[in-house]
């Protein structure tokens, strides 16, 4: 199969238009969001005037990015074989409701302590803008670090990383490189704060974010989320309470040896029990079930993977791939405000965009039960989804997320565990 047409991203593209980043205020938002949609063309992807950032390209379409291809120079190519089917994901499990001995347990065994303090998602990406006055506050904060002083006081191998790593240039500051635009926007998305200026995270208040930066810099793809993925490992080994990653990207990898390294990346998340969420790609309506989409498709039960609503959330967008046995559920993508580098807010639209509300969605159920696996919040997720008769046979669960329907479940299983005590 022909790989899908990729559109230019504008969030990991130079944008020498942009406005100096020292502007001391956004512009003044809509008085409301019917004025917010005044002059645009339905389909939302050329934003009018009334968007908060004042730059070219606004409410466009962000392709999820694919980072470097292999084959670049810091990388001998792995020898390509014939397309291989894709197996159907993994059941879910029995419907029956969560025991107190199921809760808390992988494969039946006791799990390491269950880490404290708020869950941590991390965004594998462009770096994010962790001095935004909606971020700042969200951001996670490596304990054993001491900020600015070039030592690394936790010995990991990175100075200075006090909010995550840049895994393109092997720096403990994320905000090196491309697509830090489209990080930070994610980032917000999950949990930007609650504090009366420009929008308001899923998470927000309850989660906070790692920043692993400068994934589309320095080694391809593939080599930047193994490294990524031992970077988190390390970290939940250390303390770090990270109970998601949200990887809001991908590529379709034909070869057995690169389809081999995804799936064994995925697999340490797995046993670190950390659930991926992950996203289909933006093909236009195509159907992802014969594509070696990675890491979206990875066939292990601590995955899922998004695809995008549109903007009133009773449609798949038409930008969204979809798949029914590869994808699992669907969010709101299109049209979505959030934190840009700078201190500003913009619109984009994208699976990029529909991946982190899952992801904080995972998040917010985890702070209602700590003691749930990875693998237990996607099955709480697939089960309480809102089925929608436009999803049926595009993703497996024919529905798309609900949030307060999620979060419920994962309490009530909480206090099912805890009366069965």
């Amino acid at each position: 199969m022909a790989p899908i047409q990729k559109l230019s991203s504008p969030s990991i593209q130079p944008q020498p238009s942009r406005p100096a980043a020292a502007s001391p205020q956004p512009a003044a938002p809509p008085t409301s969001r019917a004025e917010s949609r005044a002059g645009r063309p339905v389909d939302g992807f050329d934003a009018a005037p009334s968007n908060l950032v004042d730059r070219p390209g606004r409410g466009n379409l962000v392709a999820r990015p694919s980072g470097l291809r292999p084959g670049s120079p810091q990388l001998h190519t792995p020898e390509p074989s014939a397309l291989r089917p894709l197996t159907t994901r993994q059941p879910l499990a029995a419907s029956e409701p969560l025991s107190a001995q199921a809760a808390g347990k992988v494969g039946g065994v006791d799990p390491k302590p269950t880490p404290a303090g708020e869950p941590i998602v991390a965004v594998f990406d462009g770096g994010v803008d962790y001095t935004h006055s909606d971020l700042d506050d969200a951001m996670w904060t490596n304990p054993g670090e001491i900020a600015g002083d070039g030592i690394d006081n936790d010995g990991n191998g990175y100075t200075d990383d006090v909010h995550g790593f840049n895994v393109g240039f092997n720096s403990g500051d994320p905000m090196k490189g491309e697509g830090t635009d489209h990080g930070t926007h994610v980032a917000g998305i999950i949990a930007s704060e609650d504090n009366g200026q420009g929008s308001t995270g899923v998470a927000a208040g309850k989660a906070k974010v790692l920043s692993v930066g400068g994934l589309y810099d320095g080694q391809d793809l593939l080599t930047n989320f193994e490294r990524a993925v031992d970077y988190v490992v390390d970290q939940k080994a250390r303390g770090a309470n990270i109970r998601a990653v949200n990887a809001s990207f991908g590529d379709e990898y034909r070869d057995a040896a690169s389809q081999k390294r995804w799936k064994a990346a995925v697999q340490k998340l797995a046993d670190a029990d950390i659930l991926l969420v992950a996203a289909t790609a933006n093909g236009n309506g195509s159907n992802m079930n014969n594509v070696q989409d990675f890491p979206a498709n990875v066939n292990l039960p601590n995955v899922i993977t998004v695809a995008a609503m549109d903007r009133n959330n009773d449609k798949l967008a038409r930008f969204s791939s979809h798949g029914d046995k590869v994808v699992e559920l669907a969010a709101v993508g299109e049209d979505v405000l959030s934190t840009v580098p700078g201190g500003r807010w913009e619109e984009m639209s994208g699976t990029s965009m529909a991946t982190p509300r899952v992801a904080a969605t995972a998040a917010l159920m985890f702070a209602e039960n700590p003691n749930l696996t990875a693998a237990q919040v996607r099955d709480l997720l697939m089960k309480t989804v809102q089925v929608d008769p436009d999803l049926k046979g595009k993703v497996s669960t024919g529905g798309k997320l609900d949030i307060a329907a999620a979060v419920a479940a994962a309490k009530a299983s909480a206090t099912a565990a805890f009366a069965s005590r």
